[in-house]
C-alpha cells in the first residue's frame, strides 16, 4: 500500500526540506519530492501533515528498562516489551536493551529473553548491550562491586558463543584487559566501547589504536581530562571515536556537552541511559525529582526520553534542531552499522519517522512506524 505524507518541513538527516512530500510503500521510503507526486491512484493513502515537521525516528542504544520494568532485575520478554513501549513514547523506534554488570546466570537469561522476544514477533529490539561486567572497580558508578570481574579468555569465548546474534554492543574498561582477551572481543564483529574506565591517556589511546572505536557516556564513570593526565576523556578528544553522551544536564554540564560537540562533531551522539524506579533486586533505583539514585545515593541512570535529550541539546547547548535530530537518529544508526537503512528520510530507507508540531517544535506529536491513523483515500489536496 502506497502512502504519501504532505509535510510542512522534513528533516531528512542530510538537509531540511520545506513543503515536501514523502512516499512510502511496504514500510520503505520510495521517494521524497518537493512537489506533489504525479503517480497516484485510488489505492494511494494520503496523510496531510502540512502543519507538522517530520524527521527520522530515534534510536536509543543505551536504555535499561521502562514502565516499571528493569532488565537487570527481570531479564524477560515482558521487560523488553515494556522498555520498547517506553522508548517509543519518547520518539525511539528501536533500542538496544542494556544489561548492567551481572552474574553469568543473569547474562544467559538476558540473551535468552532477547531471542524469545524476537521469536514471538517482537519489534523494536536491535540487540543486547552488555555494559560490563569487565569494568574498573574504581569507576563502577552504580554497578555493584560484587558483579565486576576481571576478563578471562574462556569466559569471553563462552559469552560470545552463547550471545551470537544477540549481543550487539559491549562496554568494557580496556585497561582491565590483556591482549588475548581484548582480541577476542575485537575480532568478534561486535562494536566495543570504552567506559567505566580509569585508563590513563596512554592506555586509552592504545585501546583506540588497537580497534576500540566507541566510548560509552562521555565524562561519566571515566578518567577525566586533567592537565598532567588527559585520561580517557582526553584520549577520546585526540583519537575521535564515536562517543555517546547523556544530555540531561545532570550527568554532565551542558557546557561540557557544547565543548565536546565542537571537538567531536558528528562523532557525538545521544543516549538516554534511562532506568526506571525499582525497589527490589540487585539494582534498586529511586527517583528524586530530576534523577535516579541507588540505595547509596549514587547517581544512576537518567530519567530522559530521547525527545527530551534532543530538546536539551537544542535549548541548552545551542545545537540547531537539525543537528540535534541527527544526534538521536542518523549518528546512532551509523554507530551500529545501519546507516544505509535507518536514520534518514530518503529513498531506500525504512519508513520510521517522528512527527513534530511546527507551531510548537519542542513538542513531540506522534511516532510513525506504520501509519497509525486512517488516512484519507484519494489524491489528497490539489
Amino acid at each position: 500500500m502506497r502512502t504519501i505524507y504532505q509535510c510542512g518541513r522534513v528533516y531528512t538527516g542530510e538537509t531540511v526540506l520545506y513543503g515536501a512530500f514523502i512516499v512510502t510503500e511496504n514500510d520503505q521510503i520510495t521517494g521524497v519530492y518537493p512537489q506533489k507526486p504525479a503517480e497516484m491512484d485510488d489505492t494511494t493513502n494520503w496523510v496531510d501533515w502540512s502543519a507538522y515537521a517530520m524527521a527520522p525516528a530515534f534510536i536509543d542504544l543505551q536504555i535499561y528498562g521502562g514502565n516499571g520494568h528493569l532488565f537487570n532485575n527481570s531479564p524477560t520478554v515482558e521487560t523488553i516489551r515494556a522498555t520498547v513501549e517506553a522508548a517509543r513514547a519518547g520518539g525511539s523506534f528501536a533500542i538496544q536493551i542494556t544489561l548492567s554488570c551481572s552474574p553469568l546466570a543473569t547474562m544467559w537469561q538476558a540473551i535468552d529473553a532477547c531471542r524469545a522476544y524476537w521469536a514471538e514477533g517482537g519489534e523494536g529490539l536491535i540487540g543486547l548491550h552488555l555494559e560490563g561486567p569487565y569494568f574498573n572497580p574504581e569507576k563502577r558508578g552504580a554497578h555493584p562491586l560484587e558483579h565486576i570481574r576481571k576478563p578471562e579468555a574462556q569466559e569471553i569465548k563462552e559469552l560470545l558463543e552463547r550471545g551470537r546474534g544477540v549481543i550487539s554492543y559491549i562496554t568494557i574498561a580496556p585497561e582491565q584487559f590483556d591482549d588475548e582477551c581484548l582480541d577476542l572481543l575485537l575480532n568478534s564483529g561486535i562494536p566495543v566501547a570504552a567506559g567505566h574506565s580509569n585508563a590513563t591517556f596512554a592506555q586509552a589511546a592504545r585501546a583506540f589504536d588497537r580497534g576500540i572505536t566507541r566510548v560509552t557516556h562521555l565524562f561519566n564513570a571515566m578518567s577525566a581530562f586533567q592537565s598532567r593526565e588527559p585520561g580517557l576523556v582526553g584520549a577520546t578528544y585526540d583519537r575521535m571515536p564515536w562517543a555517546s553522551i547523556i544530555a540531561d544536564g545532570i550527568h554532565c554540564d551542558y557546557n561540557a556537552l557544547k565543548i565536546s560537540k565542537k571537538i567531536l562533531g558528528n562523532k557525538l551522539w545521544l543516549i538516554t541511559d534511562a532506568v526506571t524506579e525499582s525497589s527490589a533486586g540487585d539494582y534498586q533505583f529511586k527517583f528524586t525529582g530530576d534523577r535516579f539514585v541507588d540505595r547509596n545515593g549514587t547517581l544512576s541512570g537518567s530519567a530522559l526520553t530521547m525527545w527530551q535529550a534532543v530538546q536539551n541539546v537544542m535549548m541548552h547547548a545551542g545545537i540547531p534542531l537539525e543537528e540535534a535530530l541527527r544526534m538521536a537518529s542518523t549518528y546512532p544508526a551509523e554507530v551500529i552499522g545501519q546507516g544505509h537503512r535507518w536514520g534518514k528520510i530518503k529513498a531506500g530507507y525504512a519508513a520510521q519517522m517522528v512527527v513534530m508540531d511546527l507551531a510548537a517544535p519542542n513538542r513531540l506529536r506522534r511516532i510513525t512506524v506504520v501509519p497509525t491513523e486512517t488516512p484519507n483515500r484519494g489524491r489528497g489536496p490539489a
